[in-house]
């Protein structure tokens, strides 16, 4: 409450703009579907992170570009990929390479079952197999539960394309897991 109040006092005195504040909120709706979208694109913590804050600092500079009415979700997944998408452009550019293994850190919680682990590593496989954007369009779909409108919209493609990635993912998917669902 006094951290609240502090804040208040801080945004009344002119030290924090208002829209600051709003920000805040948004960042702390939001902030989960971003990072959740950026994992699973990257599949790498370190960069899922960078990503994540680098999505919000680029939707606070750009903030006066939203649509009112549309979704703010949305719009932050959609600077969340093409965030994702520039970073993989400029390491092309650049030709560095990224660590063969993520450092030495636990990936389960304690208690769970060798084989959800297995489970777990087989899907984290498959997932990296497929394409970006087959994988932007499945992660979008399967884990947000946004429609193909909304999802063509994030992507910058056709709703009947990301139709088509949605199947092809679900399709790849299987072949790559198996038995092992």
């Amino acid at each position: 409450m006094l951290a609240e109040e502090c804040a208040l006092s801080r945004e009344r005195l002119g030290e924090v703009p208002p829209q600051a504040n709003a920000f805040a909120a948004v960042v702390e709706e939001h902030w989960q579907a971003v990072y959740r979208l950026l994992h699973s694109l990257s599949g790498n913590v370190h960069e899922t992170e960078d990503l994540t804050q680098e999505t919000f600092l680029r939707a606070l500079q750009r903030l006066p570009s939203f649509q009112p009415g549309t979704s703010m979700r949305n719009w932050l997944l959609r600077i969340g990929s093409n965030a994702f998408f520039d970073g993989r452009r400029k390491r092309k550019r650049a030709k560095v390479q990224p660590l063969a293994n993520e450092p030495a850190h636990e990936e389960f919680p304690v208690g769970h079952d060798l084989e959800v682990a297995e489970q777990c590593a087989l899907a984290r496989v498959a997932m990296q197999e497929l394409t970006e954007l087959t994988r932007l369009v499945f992660h979008l779909r399967a884990t947000e539960d946004l429609s193909f409108r909304e999802i063509a919209e994030i992507a910058g493609t056709t709703e009947q394309a990301a139709r088509w990635h949605m199947h092809e993912a679900r399709k790849r998917l299987l072949e790559r897991m198996g038995d092992n669902l």
